[in-house]
């Protein structure tokens, strides 16, 4: 590895221009490394991995020429090549290398094999900026990342540029010979990062924005005034933004803009980076990448999900990349970040694999696959075969023979790490971010700087939860809206379908009482089938019952079932329970009751079953 000293007293980059045919670890984001591309005397093609990076950079929403200036004064016209790339733009692109001076090209990765058919490329230097995203958006865009791979090398050179390059472990084949550069700077800001445990991710940021709205939020003794979450799910954004019942004018969307997050997000303007600010913005990761946002007093939330995959962030890549998205240099929480987050625990069912053992697994699986390879390549009637049955995705083939696709073997590895290794707990989450020299800080101290957080994990009561459904249906959200309270409160359903409203208002909202109304209705069910599932939720330890509670228990279930035909008696536990009737001294007093050792019913999807 390379290093490559960088004395700075602006946090820019002060080089001509960037290293060649090498991979380039600028260690921090928004130093200029772009700037040096677009800016320098030479002719470049930057490729980049989303639209929105390219209109952040040009400030233009449409494709074509632009003029940008940088901050010495400095202008440059810049072509921009994003969304259909139609015959007015290929003749733009013709015409504008044949123009005098520097070419500067800013393309999306999907446009590069096109590219390589309009120009000399041996006339271009290549910098395929925030290259860590080839890898973890391979299994959606392999196209477009295979024509980087296919076309790098033809290049007068090349430069695969990121503050938060994809480790060893991760690293693609393609890569492995290209020299490793890696900026050493002088001066550094320290990230830091408060970790926010919760069983309801989308429900704590929703309960974070009302309180900001509501109370307002002060850190460190400073006011906030913007709040920027980074959510890789517009489904999520949608729901929590239909949660909080925010309007238009309170809300930036940033996303991709197409016809099913439009839909998606009906009512809500999908934006660019550098539209102007709202109190809350919502992020996806097509700008969690070199967007840049300016805000004096906002600060940056991220939300992760463990059901739901693609809000799980990498630590050392897409962490680091948010990190650095707000510039304003004066923003008191510039390096601060709130990371709101769940765990996988025990979901998975390969949890027990560990990370080792999961790198010698694909070790042989890739081994295995490169023996049938071989097999093929060196008969020809096998090959013929291969043609028809094999995936494409996973096999390439170079030539006249067939390749293993190693991006993909990559892929899994990575995202296994984050979803079963990183997201495994909170200790481990807070040692992946000790490992990438970020400084960790936990709920407690969270809470201590801002009283806000204090109700992030504040469950809410089946009222509340009961009234906004209730709402919902009445004004329908999105569906996720309402499964973020069913997953709080589950009973409001049948509360809401069974009982109604009203009924629901005269029992009080008594969960128990709610309960036994519901299933005292249904008349599908036997009576000791009724007694048995409201015990259930009743008697959760099997143990010691004293014979008085369980008189007790008994007779609130025959009231709320409305049954007068026998008097409540602590003996009737034996009908439904396997039992032993015992005495025992608690406090020096003889307490006579029932030692609870199981159910006699088990629950079907038919309702509660006797066992035999």
């Amino acid at each position: 590895m390379t290093k490559l000293n960088i004395t700075s007293e602006n946090g820019k980059l002060n080089l001509l221009d960037l290293p060649h045919n090498c991979v380039f670890n600028k260690k921090i984001t928004g130093c200029g490394g772009t700037t040096i591309a677009l800016f320098n005397n030479e002719n470049y093609v930057i490729a980049v991995p989303t639209k929105e990076l390219i209109v952040n950079k040009t400030n233009s929403s449409e494709p074509g020429l632009s003029v940008i200036e940088n901050y010495d004064g400095t202008r440059v016209e810049v072509l921009g090549l994003f969304d259909t790339f139609n015959y007015g733009l290929k003749k733009l692109v013709k015409e504008y290398v044949n123009k005098e001076g520097a070419k500067k090209i800013i393309c999306t990765y999907d446009k590069i094999n096109a590219l390589a058919k309009l120009i000399n490329t041996s006339d271009f230097r290549l910098l395929v900026d925030e290259y860590q995203v080839l890898l973890k958006a391979y299994i959606y865009r392999s196209k477009a990342i295979n024509g980087v791979i296919e076309h790098f090398k033809n290049y007068k050179s090349y430069c695969f540029m990121s503050a938060t390059p994809i480790t060893a472990d991760f690293k693609p084949e393609f890569l492995k010979e290209s020299e490793e550069v890696e900026a050493v700077w002088n001066d550094t800001d320290k990230l830091k990062v408060n970790l926010i445990e919760t069983n309801k991710p989308y429900v704590t940021a929703a309960n974070i924005i009302n309180s900001f709205l509501g109370e307002g939020m002060s850190i460190d003794g400073v006011k906030v005034e913007e709040l920027f979450f980074f959510l890789n799910s517009v489904n999520s954004i949608a729901s929590i933004i239909k949660y909080c019942n925010l309007s238009p004018d309170m809300v930036k969307i940033v996303c991709s803009d197409k016809e099913s997050n439009r839909k998606k997000l009906e009512g809500y303007d999908i934006v660019n980076s550098r539209s102007e600010n709202k109190p809350i913005t919502f992020i996806t990761s097509c700008s969690f990448e070199g967007c840049d946002y300016n805000s004096e007093k906002g600060v940056s939330f991220i939300v992760s999900n463990s059901g739901d995959a693609q809000t799980q962030l990498d630590i050392a890549t897409d962490i680091y990349q948010i990190a650095g998205r707000i510039r304003t240099e004066s923003n008191p929480f510039r390096t601060k970040l709130f990371h709101i987050y769940n765990t996988t625990g025990n979901t998975k069912l390969n949890l027990d694999i560990t990370y080792d053992e999961m790198v010698s697994l694909i070790k042989d699986e890739e081994e295995g696959a490169n023996a049938i390879l071989k097999t093929i390549n060196e008969n020809e009637k096998a090959a013929k075969m291969a043609t028809k049955m094999l995936n494409e995705a996973y096999i390439i083939k170079e030539g006249e023979k067939y390749v293993l696709n190693d991006m993909l073997i990559k892929l899994e590895l990575f995202n296994y790490n984050i979803n079963q290794q990183i997201y495994k707990n909170g200790i481990s989450l807070a040692s992946n971010y000790y490992k990438n020299n970020v400084e960790v800080c936990g709920n407690d101290e969270a809470i201590k700087e801002t009283e806000t957080l204090k109700r992030m994990s504040k469950k809410m009561s089946f009222k509340e939860a009961f009234l906004k459904y209730a709402e919902i249906k009445n004004n329908p959200y999105s569906m996720e809206s309402v499964q973020m309270l069913v997953s709080l409160q589950p009973l409001i359903v049948k509360a809401y379908n069974i009982l109604g409203v009203d009924k629901v208002k005269r029992l009080n909202y008594v969960k128990t009482k709610i309960e036994a109304a519901i299933i005292s209705g249904d008349s599908t069910k036997s009576f000791e089938n009724k007694v048995a599932k409201l015990l259930k939720s009743r008697i959760s330890n099997y143990s010691f019952c004293p014979s008085s509670e369980l008189k007790k228990k008994f007779s609130e279930i025959y009231s709320e079932l409305n049954y007068t035909e026998q008097k409540a008696a602590a003996t009737h536990i034996e009908k439904y329970y396997d039992c032993k009737p015992v005495s025992k001294r608690i406090d020096g007093v003889k307490v006579k009751g029932y030692d609870i050792i199981r159910p006699k019913f088990i629950f079907s999807e038919e309702g509660y079953k006797k066992i035999t």
